[in-house]
């Protein structure tokens, strides 16, 4: 377990089983739009970080937002 997928996992009201790198809106039909904007705050409040609109709108599975979360120096693995 880890910060970033108990996020997911709260957020989508998933198991956190179910989320791999590939985990997008294609293949979750709980990550909507609304969702994706939930997710993208509680990433940004959990990691103490800011996302731009291009690079929130980059995230278009969970493997992006681990990479996003790296380039912003922090580890979504904690």
């Amino acid at each position: 377990m880890s910060k970033l997928s108990e996020l997911f996992s709260s957020v989508l009201g998933i198991p956190e089983q179910q989320i791999t790198d590939d985990l997008s809106p294609a293949t979750e039909s709980k990550w909507d739009s609304l969702n994706a904007i939930i997710l993208i705050t509680e990433i940004e409040n959990a990691f103490g970080v800011e996302f731009g609109y291009d690079e929130a709108m980059a995230v278009k599975n969970y493997g992006d937002a681990v990479k996003l979360i790296q380039s912003k120096g922090k580890d979504p693995y904690v």
